[in-house]
């Protein structure tokens, strides 16, 4: 049979499941067939989800499907839309015909045909719908009581709260960092190599190597995008964050860095990633995030004025402006508003908002302008941009608020 022959009848390749696959495939191809870990590494789903995703045979969830078209620089929403359309005609179209695998037949015997049944389930699943993206919930970085994890309701206000907004506003729109406007965050694995590294600059004059004693992880796989800073999370939870990385001969090296523990407080354990002394990962907003629908960590952002004081949850500040900012200082959406009920509001929007007034967010470092990071590659819902995106819709002028918050007792 060649390549153009039609699949014979009841093949499951004729279905939508077969067809999604298919075009999941050609998309992979039109990218440059990139390998199945380096999708896995910009995405987070494992290797053998996405490999499944393009096999056929059953629908793939929708998380790791939308996981694979960004991977290869498909569209969110139209992967999106394609994969409710598979799915509506999977419902009311009839299965496809399938000859029983041999190992279920052969299966003599109640208890061992119970286990081949049980087994037979977990390759086929029912496609049911998937959940409301509000009753998923990501995993968090940092520990269950780091200062970003937990709500504060009972910031204290500045007396300049008003003033301090203003300057905060002034630079123009607030911007949410994300597709390739973010910083790579890679998750090394237990066979993923590793490697000595020694910072090429500032050793000394900015402090002791922050990577001594530790090794490295980097797979060659991975890209090393022309951003500022690259997060490498080992398999024991610290994270490897690296200022300008390069990759000579598959190698990794860092002008400068910082360790984090990624299992306990969001302040850095030697080096320096912001000028506060906290993670870069403190605040960030993930891929996981976005597809559970709902932020539930403080966010971190910049201001233009920090001067050179700081207070908590910083432990240090590089500002060296004459303004009302001290790096610490946190913001928040005052609860007075109706979230819910303002139609304005894109579903990224509605999202950063309420992390806004549940969490609030924190000035760790000096920046440009007013904005939040997103995780690189990944995309917001609702927004058809890749990288700048903006927060115009959400009543900033009107309701936010800024103050401090006090130490945990």
């Amino acid at each position: 049979m060649t390549a153009t022959s039609a699949h014979p009848p009841g093949d499951p390749s004729d279905d939508a499941a077969g067809r999604f696959a298919s075009g999941l495939r050609a998309l992979r191809h039109s990218a440059g067939s990139p390998t199945y870990r380096q999708m896995a590494a910009r995405t987070g789903q494992s290797t053998n989800a996405l490999s499944a995703a393009a096999q056929g045979g059953r629908l793939p969830p929708l998380e790791v499907a939308l996981a694979y078209a960004e991977a290869c620089d498909g569209d969110r929403a139209e992967w999106e839309r394609r994969w409710r359309a598979a799915r509506d005609e999977l419902g009311t179209a009839p299965p496809p015909t399938r000859r029983p695998r041999w190992w279920a037949v052969a299966v003599i015997g109640a208890v061992t045909l119970g286990l081949a049944i049980t087994g037979v389930l977990i390759v086929s699943p029912p496609q049911d719908k998937p959940p409301s993206p509000g009753h998923a919930k990501a995993a968090r970085l940092f520990a269950p009581d780091d200062v970003f994890n937990r709500p504060h309701p009972h910031p204290h206000l500045a007396p300049d709260s008003a003033e301090l907004v203003d300057d905060l506003l002034a630079p123009g729109k607030v911007q949410l960092y994300a597709g390739t406007a973010g910083f790579p965050v890679y998750r090394a694995t237990s066979r993923t190599p590793t490697y000595r590294v020694t910072p090429r600059e500032h050793l000394g004059s900015w402090g002791p190597d922050p990577f001594a004693g530790i090794r490295f992880p980097w797979d060659a796989a991975w890209k090393a995008p022309k951003r500022e800073w690259t997060v490498v999370i080992a398999p024991d939870g610290r994270a490897m964050e690296c200022w300008r990385i390069k990759v000579q001969a598959g190698r990794p090296s860092c002008e400068w860095g910082a360790v984090t523990d990624t299992r306990r407080a969001s302040v850095v354990e030697k080096g320096q990633a912001t000028g506060s002394g906290l993670s870069r990962l403190a605040g960030m907003v993930t891929r996981d995030d976005w597809k559970a629908g709902r932020i539930e960590h403080a966010l971190s952002f910049g201001a233009p004025d920090n001067d050179g004081r700081h207070v908590f949850p910083a432990v240090a500040s590089d500002g060296r402006e004459q303004g009302r900012w001290h790096e610490g200082q946190f913001i928040w959406l005052d609860p007075a508003y109706d979230i819910d009920s303002d139609p304005t509001l894109k579903p990224y929007e509605r999202m950063v908002a309420k992390a806004l007034q549940d969490y609030g967010a924190f000035d760790v470092k000096n920046a440009d302008r007013f904005g939040f990071m997103s995780e690189y590659g990944s995309k917001p819902p609702g927004d058809g941009d890749d990288t700048d995106v903006s927060l115009a819709d959400i009543k900033f002028a009107k309701y936010l608020r800024v103050g401090t918050v006090p130490p945990a007792s």
